[in-house]
């Protein structure tokens, strides 16, 4: 999913959970979107302008694009929580 689209599903209200978490392999923070869709819902990753994963090197970047698209939370997935602790979220 690139910006233009996630800004038009923010306007129609149809974004329903953003996600972010840290992809070791590509040394980043990738963003994961999960809006509505006629037959339920869809979870699409944030992508560049020329495809594949857009890769964020720190969380304040990805606020500050969530923010320019109309995104006012996000949940942030901690890498380094212990399954089953009370950081695990």
């Amino acid at each position: 999913m690139k910006i233009p689209k996630l800004k038009v599903l923010v306007e129609v209200g149809g974004v329903r959970e953003v996600t972010v978490s840290y992809d070791a392999d590509a040394d980043g923070w990738t963003v994961q979107v999960k809006y509505a869709t006629q037959t339920g819902e869809r979870i699409e990753v944030l992508e560049r302008q020329r495809d594949g994963a857009r890769v964020f090197t720190t969380l304040d970047a990805v606020a500050r694009t969530l923010r320019t698209a109309g995104v006012s939370t996000f949940c942030v997935i901690n890498p380094q929580a212990v399954e089953g602790s009370p950081d695990d979220r």
